[in-house]
């Protein structure tokens, strides 16, 4: 009976306990799609997300790779200075903030629970069912420009992805940058700076 109870109290704190496991997403598909020039013509800005329509995993795996995966030698789908790749991304749902690991093409959660209020100064963002967290690492880089212009250029290829997928999106400035950062468990050298809405 001791042993049960052990064991017992040992599943309930699991149960309890938040989760860092990294969440394997689909393989990005890299293949298709529209025409770059058409897609280009496509690309728009688009506030009107419905909050009851998910946007899938796989979705979600091909506009992340899209914006900030490895394509051949440890380089990036952007271009960075100097190859310094000093972005990080996070993605808020409602359930979880995860962090994209591109090498391995995972999710790792790093706060469970609904903190979208905090990626949105605007009510149909904090509905919205994805927000990516655009992050500098300081760490890397003590320009900000260098950051500003790589944010730019994976902020356009989400744009591009969404165009041709279908799915709706807009860069934004506004957040909750201390309460967010405190969340994600940012460190003094790591700055957001921009959130990105998706959905349909």
């Amino acid at each position: 009976m001791k042993i049960y109870k052990l064991l017992l109290a040992a599943t309930l704190l699991a149960a309890c306990s938040p989760t860092s496991e990294a969440q394997v997403l689909p393989k990005p598909q890299v293949a298709g799609g529209m025409p770059l020039m058409e897609v280009m013509k496509a690309r728009k800005s688009q506030r009107d997300i419905a909050p009851d329509k998910a946007v899938s995993r796989q979705d979600l795996s091909n506009m992340l790779w899209a914006a900030w995966g490895i394509t051949h030698d440890g380089k990036r789908t952007i271009a960075t200075a100097m190859n310094r790749q000093e972005l990080d991304f996070y993605v808020v749902t409602a359930t979880e903030i995860g962090k994209y690991d591109a090498a391995s093409n995972t999710l790792t959660t790093v706060a469970s629970g609904d903190y979208r209020t905090l990626a949105a100064k605007q009510g149909f963002a904090a509905t919205a069912p994805v927000n990516i967290v655009i992050v500098g690492d300081g760490n890397k880089t003590d320009k900000p420009e260098f950051m500003n212009y790589a944010a730019g250029a994976a902020s356009q290829n989400i744009y591009l992805y969404c165009a041709q997928a279908g799915l709706k999106t807009v860069l934004r400035y506004g957040c909750d940058r201390e309460g967010l950062a405190k969340v994600m468990k940012l460190n003094d050298k790591q700055v957001i700076l921009y959130v990105q809405t998706v959905g349909q």
